[in-house]
């Protein structure tokens, strides 16, 4: 049982993952400090907005409208790099299922040659 995930765990560019994984995990971070500021500056806003003037709420919405921008695209590069990397493992996923059906059937036709071999012996 444990010899299909040994070899799935061989397959697996790690070299690729290993490469790659400081650049997921800032792009996490960032994410995570950005979703947590959200909060703290949310709560600012939002006691600040009843007392302010129109063109100071009005400034206020477009700079919260960048900050989302902002906020938008790099969870867009964020998932873009995970994408790539779940592509990644697919294709090696991909590869290791054919190496197993091609060593499936050549282990059958082993055997059947072997169940040959010991039939004509015997």
């Amino acid at each position: 049982m444990a010899a299909p995930w040994f070899t799935l765990f061989r397959a697996i560019p790690w070299s690729d993952v290993i490469n790659h994984a400081p650049g997921v995990a800032k792009g996490a971070k960032k994410l995570w400090e950005k979703v947590a500021t959200r909060k703290t500056t949310e709560t600012q806003a939002t006691t600040a907005a009843p007392t302010a003037s129109p063109d100071q709420r009005m400034a206020a919405l477009e700079a919260r409208l960048a900050e989302i921008d902002a906020r938008q695209q790099d969870s867009a590069e964020l998932l873009a790099a995970l994408a790539s990397q779940n592509a990644e493992l697919v294709r090696t996923t991909e590869a290791l299922r054919r190496r197993t059906r091609v060593l499936s059937v050549g282990l059958a036709l082993i055997l059947i040659a072997l169940l040959i071999s010991l039939y004509r012996a015997g």
